[in-house]
């Protein structure tokens, strides 16, 4: 038995997807060709600038996006600079599955900012709807996972969150309550703690 083909059986029979970091046209369409040529059932561009303008040919071959960071500037100059904020609205414009993420770079930093990506693509287009799904069901759709998560249904585990104001929203989104597999978090943390320390130091008033 070799170990290293039996650990990619599953790209096969479709038990696991295959993840491809792709960004301009060339990549990904090559990624495609090679899904398509070597049988792969599942493939997910990762990256995927430049997905909008294959649009056709991923919504064809059932290929879905994680697409990074949309708080960045544009690749190329003669891009319009507000260009990475309506990617997801195009993508959704062509009917292809993505999801947001945040890139490969601080990646636990940047992870508080995924809600404010979802914000930013729904100003530039995507619905309220739209949004939210970028966030929730469509990665779990992507992951493979939707049968446990992604949605709030029957049967599925109890992950979420409840804001007091716009989840979406930096200036109203104030997390009050999380829960993972039905079990509430403690979602205090270290700037919270400094927040209340100095604000009682100096004797201003303590906003909740």
């Amino acid at each position: 038995m070799d170990v290293r083909h039996e650990a990619m059986r599953g790209i096969f029979d479709g038990s696991l997807a295959l993840y491809c970091h792709a960004s301009d046209v060339r990549e990904i369409t090559e990624a495609v060709h090679f899904k398509r040529k070597m049988g792969i059932k599942r493939l997910v561009i990762v990256g995927g600038y430049d997905a909008y303008l294959v649009g056709d040919i991923l919504r064809e071959n059932d290929v879905s996006v994680l697409l990074t960071s949309v708080h960045r500037l544009p690749r190329f100059t003669e891009d319009d600079i507000d260009l990475p904020y309506r990617l997801p609205k195009l993508l959704a414009d062509e009917g292809v599955l993505f999801a947001l993420q945040v890139d490969a770079r601080m990646t636990e930093m940047n992870t508080r900012n995924l809600p404010f990506y979802a914000g930013t693509a729904r100003k530039y287009g995507l619905t309220e709807e739209q949004a939210i799904m970028a966030l929730t069901r469509n990665p779990a759709k992507i992951l493979g996972v939707d049968d446990v998560c992604g949605t709030i249904e029957r049967g599925k585990d109890a992950t979420l969150f409840i804001s007091d104001g716009d989840a979406l929203d930096v200036r109203t989104n104030r997390l009050i309550h999380a829960f993972i597999q039905g079990r509430t978090m403690d979602i205090d943390n270290r700037q919270k703690e400094l927040y209340r320390k100095f604000q009682t130091k100096y004797g201003a008033e303590l906003r909740d």
